[in-house]
């Protein structure tokens, strides 16, 4: 299956978990083209089979929870797409310390419903990376299993 894994990072942990999924897809025969957000146009998303979109939580513009910040142009510029029943994932990565955890899932799920397409499993939020990279690595791991089963 073709894939785009689309990404926006502060400090490589988010690029870091987003190359660990698309490691464990491609091992299981999957094509995975992997995108910074600042780099990504529209007309990527009209090929791939599935998509895959993860972010940092970030605070932008005087409010906390947001997507990085390389992803507020192209959520713009693709929330008018139609992408009816297109498989989709989702993970984020944030601080539980802070008011709204990992709420640029949130942003991204509703992105997802407003393209109309499918969230195809529960979507990953992960806590405090930096702090247990282990334990996070087995939640990644295991999240990707899941993404690779549901895509059959």
């Amino acid at each position: 299956m073709n894939i785009l894994l689309v990404y926006a990072t502060n400090s490589g942990t988010t690029m870091t978990t987003a190359q660990t999924v698309a490691d464990k897809l491609t091992a299981k025969g999957h094509q995975v083209t992997m995108k910074e957000a600042r780099d990504t146009t529209p007309e990527d998303f009209s090929s791939p089979q599935a998509i895959l979109l993860g972010s940092p939580s970030w605070d932008f513009e005087g409010k906390e929870g947001m997507p990085h910040e390389d992803w507020i142009p192209l959520m713009e510029k693709i929330k008018t797409l139609t992408l009816e029943n297109k498989p989709f994932a989702v993970f984020g990565l944030g601080d539980s310390s802070y008011k709204h955890f990992c709420g640029s899932v949130d942003h991204m799920e509703e992105l997802v419903k407003t393209m109309k397409g499918k969230l195809v499993v529960p979507s990953l939020r992960i806590d405090k990376f930096y702090s247990d990279q282990t334990g996070n690595m087995d939640k990644i791991n295991a999240w990707a299993d899941g993404v690779i089963t549901a895509l059959g």
